[in-house]
């Protein structure tokens, strides 16, 4: 985790030492007749971002563009899910630019556009993060999630890494009214995800990926997963996307079993009374071990967005995956992600998140049977996140 923080602590300070991008000669009309100047960062979620030589980057609504005039190279994606690479001009119809390459030559309205991208040379330029933190603290309980992602982009498709560690101290309130430390819970994960567009349908991908999860309240002590899957965007337009995964996988997983010392025989009834979170206790030590599974298992992940196109600058992100066993009778374990974002100032973000864990047990259930276990596991936080 320490490297996980270095690295993002890297990105963060050399952030200004990549300011070597292409001239400053963009020219982006508003419909009230302003006229801004600056170098073209791109267009996501509706918000169309230029940095001037006189100012940091802003952030323009879609909708209030009239026209878009630049001499560089732009990667631009349409609700269509078309993909086109080339330049992009004013044009006389407001509200609308012209695409220009060496086999296509089209006038395309702005609000069908999706996404504009330009096409960097160096590698620090197509890099892209974010980094967030969230907290909250009650009497009995204090929960805080540090979280960070690098998307590295090309013409054929991206890589992105994300990270997050999660912890979770629990508190008992004493005769006195003072509290006290009862028990920890942490989960985690850290992921490398390749997405390639498809050369025969834009709407198409493939997905390379692998993990490393651990969550101690579900019995995760360490999880590595590879796999691979085919995507394809169901809607893609602007302010909203849809899109689902579905693949194979195989995995690699540790857990905690209670044995005799002697015999190696997984004890029943349990010595070690308590939750997972006790299993660190002198008195069981010596009979707690770490048992090691390998299968293979299926997914299904579907990924909605929602953004706002007016000034209310809204964000709806949800992402949830199923992932039935291929290996394992009756097993299925489930994850969902969803979170609002509201945008408080230029790149920084007002966030609330959920994300919920669950997992029905493996196939031999009746080993870990001696230690108490919970199959479902959720978090709510308020948070920042920051996106330059």
């Amino acid at each position: 985790m320490r490297s996980l923080l270095t690295l993002l602590t890297l990105l963060l300070t050399t952030h200004a030492n990549w300011a070597f991008a292409h001239s400053n000669n963009d020219v982006v009309t508003m419909y009230n007749g302003d006229r801004i100047t600056g170098e073209i960062k791109g267009l996501a979620n509706g918000d169309l971002k230029i940095n001037p030589s006189y100012a940091p980057v802003i952030a323009l609504e879609l909708q209030d563009i009239a026209s878009i005039d630049s001499n560089y190279n732009y990667e631009i994606l349409t609700e269509n899910n078309e993909r086109l690479y080339g330049n992009i001009s004013s044009t006389e119809k407001k509200g609308a630019l012209q695409f220009t390459s060496i086999d296509s030559d089209k006038v395309i309205p702005l609000l069908e556009i999706t996404e504009i991208r330009p096409i960097e040379e160096s590698f620090a330029e197509r890099l892209q993060y974010t980094l967030g933190a969230n907290f909250n603290f009650e009497p009995d309980l204090q929960t805080y999630k540090i979280e960070g992602t690098v998307t590295y982009a090309s013409k054929r498709g991206q890589t992105s890494a994300r990270a997050n560690i999660l912890r979770s101290d629990y508190r008992t309130q004493t005769e006195n009214g003072d509290y006290e430390d009862d028990y920890s819970q942490t989960s985690g994960l850290v992921r490398l995800e390749n997405e390639r567009w498809s050369n025969f349908r834009d709407d198409w991908y493939r997905s390379f990926s692998g993990q490393y999860d651990y969550n101690d309240q579900l019995n995760n002590f360490g999880r590595v997963s590879l796999g691979s899957g085919l995507g394809r965007y169901f809607i893609d337009s602007a302010g909203m996307r849809l899109r689902a995964l579905v693949g194979l996988q195989g995995i690699s997983e540790r857990s905690k079993i209670e044995t005799d010392p002697e015999t190696g025989q997984v004890l029943q009834p349990p010595s070690c009374p308590g939750d997972l979170s006790d299993l660190g206790d002198d008195n069981c030590a010596s009979t707690l071990v770490k048992d090691t599974a390998y299968s293979a298992e299926g997914f299904l992940t579907g990924s909605f967005m929602m953004y706002s196109l007016t000034n209310a600058d809204l964000d709806v992100n949800v992402t949830g995956s199923v992932y039935p066993s291929l290996t394992e009778d009756d097993r299925l374990r489930a994850h969902l992600e969803a979170a609002v974002k509201w945008e408080a100032v230029s790149d920084l973000s007002i966030k609330l998140s959920l994300n919920s864990d669950y997992d029905s047990g493996k196939e031999n259930e009746g080993e870990l049977d001696s230690i108490p276990r919970k199959k479902w596991d959720y978090s709510i936080l308020l948070g920042l996140e920051w996106a330059p």
